[in-house]
């Protein structure tokens, strides 16, 4: 059997456990921001975690492909192994939400130039 290689746009299930601070914690679905490439090559993966607790803050991204009412954190970009933390495929997110994403991201790392066109 093959093992699975987390892609970007996936979303997966992942443990998030062991956190620090305001970190979220537990097993949740995640959105995968890198690609398959640097997932299969470093054991990494760049994630968001999702939620179902929406605070209607700036940096939620609505997301519909779950069952319930969630939200990618595009503020909690994390960096994981993701062949330690028990990850899970759930399906793929709908096209434009890792593009929103990377809306919400940019601004906060100081990057927002990079939204318009010289």
């Amino acid at each position: 059997m093959k093992s699975y290689i987390p892609e970007r746009n996936h979303v997966i299930w992942l443990d998030f456990e062991p956190t620090k601070g305001k970190e979220i914690g537990k097993y949740r679905p995640a959105l995968v921001l890198s690609s398959k490439e640097y997932n299969k090559n470093t054991g990494l993966l760049i994630c968001s975690p999702i939620s179902t607790s929406i605070r209607h803050h700036i940096t939620e991204v609505p997301i519909q492909c779950l069952e319930k009412p969630s939200v990618v954190a595009a503020s909690l970009i994390q960096t994981l192994s993701w062949p330690e933390r028990k990850v899970k495929f759930i399906k793929e997110a709908e096209p434009d939400i890792l593009q929103e994403v990377l809306m919400r991201i940019l601004p906060l790392i100081g990057a927002k130039d990079f939204l318009t066109d010289p």
